[in-house]
Order: C-alpha cells, then structure tokens, then sequence
C-alpha cells in the first residue's frame, strides 16, 4: 500500500513537471522570438538611420549646386538632421548597453559638428562665398557624417554580440531544463516498471502458496505488463516559427559562417547564388574596385549570362547609377523599380579597415527593396569585403621602337 501510494506520488509529480516543462518551453520560445524581432527592428532602424545620413549628404551638396533653389535644400536638411538626432537620442534611452549607449552618444556629438558646420556653410551662402560653402559641404561636413557613420556601425557590431549573447544563453537555459525533465521523466518510468515486477512477483508467490496444484498440471506464469517508457515522454511542442524575418536570419548566420570557412575559391559561385536566394535577387554583381580606386568591375556574377556580363563593362565610381554612388558615399544605396513589374536594386559598399573596396549590387524580385532585405545584404556584404581583393590596373601598351 506504502509502494502504490509513493508510485502515484511520482506520477502526480511527474505530471505537474511535464506541464511546467511545457509552459517553460513555450516561454522560452516566445523570448527567443522577442529577441530575433527586437535584433531585426534594430537592425532596420539603423539602416535607416544610414539612409538618411546619406540623403542628409545629398540635401546639403544642393546647397551649391547649379541650377538648385539653397532655400528649399537647407529646409530640407534641417529636417533630415533633426530625425536623424531624434533617433539617435531615442537609441541611448532604449539601449542596456553601456558601449553601444556611448557609440550613440559619439554619433550624436558628430551629428552636433555637422551641424555648426552646416551653419557655417549657409553663412557664406548668404555672403556669397560660394567657394568657402563648398569647401565646408564637401570636405568638413563630409568628415562629420562619415563620423557618424563609423559610431552607428560600432553600436550596430556591440548590438548585434549582445543580442547573441542573450540567444545562446537562453537556448542553454531551455535545453538544461528539458534535460532534466527528461531525465527525471526516465526515472519514473524505471521506478513504476521495477514497482510492476516485484508486485507481480509477489502475487505469483502467493498463489503458488495457497494453492495446490496436480502433478500434471503445469500453471505458467502471467505475462509481464509491458510499459512503454516513451509513454511517458513529454507531448510534442509545437515551436511557433517567426516566418520570412526569422527564415531570413538563419539562412544569414549559415551563409556568412560557409563564407568565413571558405577555402577554395571554386566554391565562391555557389555562395553568391544563396546569397541570391536570400535577397530575393534575380541577378547579384560583385564589383571590385581597382588599385586607384577609381573603376569598378564585375569579379563575380550570377544569373546573367556571358554576354551581358561583357555588356556590363565597367563602372567609373563617379557614374551616375546607384553602384557607383554606393561607392562613393560609403552607405547602401536602393532603387524602386520603374513599374510595377520593373525589379528593384540595391548596392551595398564592401568596406575595410583599407576602405571601399567594391560593392554588392542585386537586383531584387521586388519593385520596393524592403528594409529587411537592406539589412540582410549589409550583414552579407561585410563578410564578402573580406574576400574580394583590387583589380589590377591594366599596365599602359609600350610603344614600339619604331613607332
């Protein structure tokens, strides 16, 4: 009577922390998806941040262009400035992190140089000092932004650490504590099936006791009870998936630790093709700038075929298409389609402690480049900057002797 009253004990026990288990299990799934979405928004916040410090350059270059109303660009850099420091200081408040709170605050302080020299510049606007106003638009607000630019990618880098950090730990967490459960699950069942054969036993010696049997008789013993030991298993969780941006992450994280594996170079087209499927991307163009800085040409295609990649050329890095641009201005540049049915483009710069060293240009299935798809390629890029290297400059034919 002890021995049942103990085995229902362990049941009861093991069923409370069967349903503990689950509601844990699907605790920790919901903070692990918080965290992917939280990780995504900031990386599309960033971005955007990008995004504007980029227009914020363009704004002001209207400045002095020819032929461009000042009055209508300085309003529109103003305003971008201010949303740009809106959101700069809306990061330090949400931010646990000391470090990235201190990237922020840095971009903030050079978000403040531009702008006292942004004030400058439309003082000698008003004197009419347009050689003095370009040289602060083109040299000193340039250096400002680019600042900018560098503390967003540090708290971008810290961010992204942080966040998995905060993954792995959890993920830790959550398999500890199944594996416990399993493993207190395997007891019960052990304790119940040992429980089962000693109670049988016991009756088997009992009637054998009490009961005369003839000579030719032969009484066999009862089967065992068989138990199931996965009868006792926890039920199947359901693990909710997160869709589009969390497929998206893990497909990011798979291709870009291939890419810091990679050890033959004959394995290359094979990664920009994934790279492809990730962005959605009819044809990706892996431009290589030259030695001087000042051509780009396509290292490594996919999805053109050889005569249009020889149509392709090669770009000046002060053309007037959004490769180029992306190059020139250090910061990702999209396209919308023309039409409805027109595909979107998207350049990304492939940058070093060396610098610019190409770009990742795409060509997307989607007429509007989403924000997500940006932030995918920004994660991609930075890790194919790594592996593309400057084209020779051609050497200059020698002329003959007698030429």
């Amino acid at each position: 009577m002890v021995k049942k009253r103990g085995l229902g004990v362990l049941l009861v026990l093991t069923l409370i922390i069967a349903g503990g288990t689950l509601g844990q299990d699907l605790r920790f799934d919901n903070t692990l998806d918080t965290e992917r979405e939280a990780a995504l928004a900031l990386e599309g916040r960033l971005a955007a941040i990008d995004t504007m410090v980029a227009d914020l350059r363009t704004a002001q270059a209207g400045y002095v262009a020819t032929g461009q109303d000042p009055e209508y660009w300085m309003g529109q850099a103003a305003t971008l400035a201010g949303r740009i420091e809106t959101e700069l200081n809306s990061l330090v408040s949400l931010t646990t992190q000391e470090d990235t709170r201190g990237h922020y605050e840095a971009a903030l302080l050079a978000m403040a140089d531009f702008n006292s020299i942004d004030g400058r510049a439309r003082g000698y606007l008003n004197d009419r000092q347009l050689f003095l106003a370009s040289d602060l638009v083109f040299m000193d607000s340039l250096q400002a932004t680019r600042r900018v630019a560098a503390a967003l990618e540090q708290a971008r880098q810290v961010e992204r650490q942080a966040a998995a950090a905060r993954i792995a730990r959890t993920s830790w967490i959550r398999f500890g504590m199944n594996g416990a459960a399993l493993a207190f699950l395997l007891l019960v069942a052990f304790v119940a099936v040992r429980t089962g054969e000693r109670e049988e036993a016991g009756r088997e010696a009992e009637s054998d006791a009490d009961v005369v049997e003839p000579a030719d008789v032969r009484v066999l013993p009862p089967p065992p009870v068989a138990v199931d030991p996965e009868s006792q298993a926890l039920p199947p969780v359901v693990v909710k998936e997160m869709g589009v941006s969390r497929a998206g992450l893990d497909d990011t994280a798979e291709l870009c630790a291939d890419l810091a594996r990679l050890m033959d170079s004959r394995d290359l087209p094979g990664l920009v093709e994934r790279t492809a499927k990730l962005l959605d991307a009819k044809g990706i163009v892996l431009w290589a700038a030259d030695a001087a800085g000042a051509v780009l040409q396509p290292a490594l295609t996919h999805g053109y075929s050889d005569r249009v990649v020889r149509r392709l050329g090669s770009l000046g890095v002060d053309g007037d298409n959004v490769t180029s641009l992306a190059f020139r201005s250090l910061q990702p540049q999209t396209m919308n389609g023309t039409s409805e049915d027109a595909p979107g483009a998207i350049a990304v710069p492939l940058i070093t402690t060396a610098g610019c060293v190409g770009v990742l240009a795409a060509e997307t299935r989607r007429r509007r480049p989403g924000a997500e798809t940006l932030a995918l390629a920004r994660i991609v890029a930075a890790q194919f900057s790594t592996l593309v290297q400057p084209v020779p400059t051609p050497a200059p034919a020698q002329k003959s002797a007698e030429g």
